[in-house]
């Protein structure tokens, strides 16, 4: 787990500073406690997934979920979850998964197992997750259209006129 962050972040090109906890928790949760940013896991529900799925990209999507909600200020706001900061954190995976090199099939995997078809007071449906991956993942698929085609800055200082 603490692989799989360190390669989520070092996909945004940000230094990991999370700690990575093994935990008595039902899956994966993001949270602070004493002012630092914790990712506690259950590794029998990650390992659980990565069977159901036999792909990497659905264990490496719910660790980017959560350091979603890290990043996007949900824990430091102490929000509770509600379906709008879940589809921001499933936006936020779907983008880095594809930095990460993801396809958007593999993006929207895990979502297939781990969510519930039906909406609850904590969570959205299943069909308003995958459009929040799926938007994500093409808002990074057009910054690297735009990173490829982009015309490199030169620096003219030396230039003669």
């Amino acid at each position: 787990a603490e692989k799989i962050v360190s390669g989520i972040m070092d996909a945004l090109g940000l230094e990991s500073k999370f700690k990575i906890k093994v935990a008595n928790v039902p899956n994966v949760e993001a949270t602070l406690k004493h002012h630092e940013r914790y990712i506690l896991y259950n590794p029998e529900f990650v390992n659980q997934v990565n069977e159901v799925t036999k792909d990497k990209w659905a264990s490496i999507f719910i660790l980017a979920h959560e350091v979603g909600h890290h990043l996007e200020g949900h824990t430091e706001a102490g929000l509770k979850s509600r379906p709008a900061i879940e589809l921001e954190a499933d936006q936020f995976a779907g983008f880095v998964l594809c930095k990460m090199g993801a396809t958007l099939q593999q993006s929207r995997l895990a979502m297939y197992y781990i969510s519930n078809i039906t909406s609850s007071k904590t969570h959205p449906g299943r069909l308003d997750r995958l459009v929040a991956i799926e938007k994500g993942w093409h808002k990074a698929e057009m910054q690297k259209e735009l990173e490829n085609n982009s015309v490199p800055i030169t620096d003219n200082s030396s230039a003669t006129n």
